[in-house]
């Protein structure tokens, strides 16, 4: 498993490369940060990365994501208390699509994602499936994925983050699937909004699912460089009852660079 993460990461690191070489390769970079002073003072910093290689009818689509978060407590007199980790969560993927038409592709998968603050100290899945652009013009681009995986799960038994506290910790594989829909809409020639829809879950074991919403609204300031915002919602139905939250929901503001 820990190869196939870092087969993902240095995937991704290279197609990025690539980009600076290849006018075919297109970028899509966001960085976001967020701080609210007061007695309590909140950190939020968040990453994105794309990249889009397509080749013949070929194509590899690599896509990043990280979130960081921690709170500053202070008390009245403005004594510093302590500093929490509140996220810190990441996930990968890397898809090679085979384009038979402008319609339908054969797609295979590979990702992973880990969360501090979850019961799973990481997953691995990949898998064969399909990619099936059901409309495409102008203004509107609705895509719709679908794969059936081999997943790995290495989880924890409580989800206590401290890393003074030893829990035994376990690694399951079984099968499964994802669907997902990515759907943008350009309703200016300078701003669009985008919706993304993910369902991951077990054959076996529906209770063993995961859920992720990105909505998004984006508008150019220049011809490389945009501003946006966004709501992602990332929901994981945990193994184990004593789970400090099944989801983190963030909203977040973001500098944008597309090459």
């Amino acid at each position: 498993m820990n190869k196939l993460v870092s087969f993902l990461v240095i995937a991704g690191f290279s197609l990025g490369l690539m980009a600076a070489d290849d006018q075919n390769v297109t970028t899509h970079f966001e960085l976001s940060y967020a701080k609210t002073d007061g007695n309590t003072e909140s950190t939020d910093v968040a990453s994105n990365l794309k990249v889009i290689y397509p080749f013949y009818s070929n194509s590899l689509r690599f896509v990043g994501n990280v979130l960081y978060s921690e709170n500053t407590s202070y008390d009245e007199n403005g004594t510093y208390i302590d500093t929490l980790r509140t996220k810190n969560r990441w996930d990968t993927e890397l898809n090679y699509d085979f384009n038979f038409n402008e319609t339908i592709a054969f797609n295979y998968l590979a990702g992973a994602k880990g969360d501090e603050f979850s019961t799973y100290v990481y997953q691995v899945y990949t898998g064969p499936g399909a990619l099936v652009t059901a409309y495409e013009n102008e203004a509107h681009n609705l895509k719709f994925q679908a794969n059936v995986l081999h997943m790995w799960d290495r989880y924890r038994e409580s989800s206590d983050a401290d890393t003074n506290v030893t829990t035994p910790e376990f690694t399951e594989r079984y099968y499964g699937y994802q669907a997902s829909m990515d759907y943008i809409y350009q309703f200016t020639t300078s701003a669009k909004f985008i919706q993304y829809l993910m369902y991951r879950s077990e054959f076996k074991d529906t209770s063993n699912y995961f859920v992720k919403s990105k909505t998004a609204v984006e508008a150019k300031i220049s011809d490389m460089f945009s501003m946006g915002v966004s709501y992602t919602i990332d929901y994981t139905n945990n193994i184990t009852p004593e789970i400090r939250s099944n989801y983190d929901s963030v909203f977040l503001a973001s500098f944008i660079a597309d090459f």
